[in-house]
């Protein structure tokens, strides 16, 4: 996605992808981003490949928009904006593998919630090398 410091090229998350669901037999991919434009891009990457793609397509939490929203117009509703982020955290944490960016505190935190409960059944295989340079 592009939130954050570093961008992570969607290609390296689409290769990624396809390399755990040839190694694994996965038959669905749980999608969660920062942005609409990725989120879409991912759910058209798993469908043309026959995986079924699970996302919120109403959830709409684009980091930057939701900011200036809450800053300016207080248009975002918080509870639906809260419990839809605990929401992909939980999802996240049930997954059986997980490819993400450990620089994110949405899928640092489901790696700990699965870690407690066992964890993935695979390592996960996280994007960002920068992450692992300096935590």
């Amino acid at each position: 996605g592009r939130a954050g410091r570093f961008v992570i090229e969607m290609e390296v998350y689409e290769r990624e992808v396809a390399r755990v669901v040839e190694e694994k037999g996965v038959t669905s991919v749980f999608i969660a981003g920062d942005d609409a434009e990725t989120v879409l891009r991912m759910v058209a990457f798993c469908r043309g490949r026959g995986l079924i793609a699970m996302y919120d397509d109403a959830e709409d939490r684009t980091s930057k928009d939701n900011s200036a929203m809450m800053t300016l117009t207080h248009k975002v509703n918080m509870t639906t904006y809260g419990l839809d982020a605990i929401a992909n955290i939980e999802l996240l944490a049930r997954a059986d593998h997980l490819v993400g960016t450990f620089g994110s505190h949405f899928t640092r935190l489901a790696h700990e919630i699965s870690f407690t409960r066992g964890g993935y059944k695979s390592p996960p295989v996280t994007l960002d090398v920068h992450w692992f340079v300096n935590p």
